[in-house]
């Protein structure tokens, strides 16, 4: 009977979704610093987008956007486990046109969206600060 509730259990984690909370910021670099400084301010309406990549061919499997908010941060909810991918935070667009140039360097950032074997049981992940470079 315990390995039959064990084995029921197991069927319905595996059919459930599971929802990754991914947060982040996207500053203007007024100084062209390359880094956040006291003038530095935060982007509301600036476009952001999480894509997932399969290791081997580096094809694009999973993509989705956001879009900062009031203080330049972003909430994007992400599907699924992609244990086997490489997924990162991307640049999209910036609402300023004087501040719409992607900071090389600071135009993406790494995210690991997986609990498989990492000891990461929380799933709110928090991305790097992205920033755009003042013209």
């Amino acid at each position: 009977m315990g390995k039959i509730v064990l084995a029921l259990k197991k069927i319905i984690l595996l059919s459930e979704k599971e929802i990754f909370h991914v947060k982040g910021s996207v500053y203007c670099d007024t100084c062209r610093a390359g880094f956040e400084t006291n003038a530095t301010f935060y982007i509301q309406g600036a476009k952001v987008g999480i894509q997932c990549k399969e290791r081997k061919t580096m094809k694009v499997v999973y993509y989705t956007e956001g879009v900062t908010d009031s203080t330049g941060t972003y909430h994007i909810e992400v599907e699924n486990d992609h244990r086997d991918n490489i997924c990162e935070c991307v640049l999209v667009k910036s609402p300023i046109k004087w501040c719409n140039t992607p900071d090389s360097g600071r135009d993406k950032s790494s995210i690991v969206l997986t609990h498989h074997q990492n000891g990461v049981v929380n799933h709110l992940h928090y991305a790097n600060a992205m920033g755009y470079l003042r013209d």
